[in-house]
């Protein structure tokens, strides 16, 4: 079996720890990743509980309101009576 050379063995140093900084910048990522979902004020169990109750509520309040919502009736939106329109300069 032939000696490792200093060369060589510098080698498999270096290729070794290109592997560990590679693995440890990976994880380093991965734990910066989740603790940044978990500092997000979304992210939360009971956010997304009051969000959606909040939401509930605010569709079953708009549930009524013909301005913004189609009614079915079938309406249409006409011009107003006033033949020529009013135009007011500024004055005092």
């Amino acid at each position: 079996m032939p000696k490792e050379t200093r060369i060589t063995k510098a080698n498999a140093n270096v290729r070794r720890s290109r592997y560990a900084i590679g693995a440890g910048a990976a994880l380093a990522f991965l734990g910066l990743g989740f603790a940044a979902r978990a500092a997000h004020p979304g992210a939360s169990a009971a956010h997304t509980q009051r969000s959606q109750t909040a939401s509930q509520e605010f569709e079953s309040e708009q549930s009524g309101d013909s301005f913004f919502y189609d009614d079915g009736s079938g309406g249409t939106i006409t011009p107003s009576q006033s033949s020529v329109p009013s135009i007011q300069s500024g004055g005092s």
